[in-house]
């Protein structure tokens, strides 16, 4: 690392983050690699970034060091970017398509369907086209942008926080910020905090130029800016607090139950 990078920031390109990370790019002492959320938890993993906007179940399986506080990519019911198109019931799907995107949401179906309908289906990975998710399969879980695309017209469709809300009763954490190991240390103390400090601002600023960043994103994907503002104000539920974590450990412990991960020992927060 030379002496003019302070921090390695590994951020997600969805439309689900663009409030997280306003500014980020702009910033000096900061180098800010855009990819996917799976792909964040491998490269926070093997050290090659100081902080990664990764999936919850990644972290429950011990990838990374605490959580940055009051963050989070979640829902409080309906999230509309992550759900099942499918033409059977899911009770009865045998195979489902999964998006390889985020290892998340495909965890948290596994639970859902074994919870709520006593179904195991195949889950088989694949890389997902919008225009036809059900080219080799009946049922395809579909995730981020590609997920607002699809056209619903006769299938059943089933929105995965709606799910999550309706069996436990609590936010679903889809992601967050999760520092490396290196950064969660004593040692690194303040170096942490300035980090941190970073992440929260760029997240108020994201939010207090929405307008803006919705006229963007209208522009590049030809979806209305009201719809825009719409989705990350009320789909994406961006605050984690002590709700959310209690989310995140009942996550762990389905998850676990699953034996989708052997569960950290506890969820932590960053101390600033």
């Amino acid at each position: 690392m030379t002496a003019s990078l302070r921090h390695r920031i590994g951020a997600v390109s969805f439309l689900n983050t663009v409030p997280l990370t306003y500014g980020l790019d702009q910033r000096s002492g900061l180098r800010v690699l855009f990819d996917l959320p799976s792909r964040l938890a491998d490269r926070l993993h093997e050290g090659q970034i100081d902080v990664g906007m990764i999936p919850a179940i990644e972290y429950l399986r011990g990838v990374g060091g605490d959580l940055v506080p009051g963050i989070c990519i979640g829902a409080q019911g309906a999230v509309h970017s992550v759900k099942v198109f499918s033409k059977v019931p899911l009770e009865e799907a045998q195979s489902i398509a999964v998006d390889r995107g985020s290892r998340s949401s495909v965890a948290l179906l596994r639970i859902l369907v074994a919870e709520i309908y006593g179904n195991q289906p195949d889950l088989v990975t694949v890389t997902p086209i919008a225009e036809n998710p059900f080219l080799q399969y009946p049922s395809a879980l579909i995730i981020g942008d590609r997920a607002l695309q699809v056209d619903e017209k006769d299938l059943y469709v089933y929105d995965l926080g709606t799910m999550w809300h309706e069996l436990t009763g609590l936010p679903f954490v889809f992601a967050a910020w999760v520092l490396s190991r290196n950064y969660s240390s004593d040692p690194m103390r303040s170096r942490r905090e300035e980090l941190i400090s970073i992440l929260t601002e760029a997240k108020a600023a994201g939010f207090a130029h929405l307008d803006e960043l919705a006229d963007e994103e209208s522009r590049r994907t030809g979806r209305s800016a009201e719809e825009l503002k719409s989705y990350w104000t009320h789909s994406i539920h961006y605050e984690m607090a002590e709700a959310e974590l209690e989310g995140l450990r009942r996550f762990g412990e389905l998850a676990h139950k699953h034996q989708l991960c052997s569960c950290r020992d506890a969820v932590r927060l960053a101390v600033a």
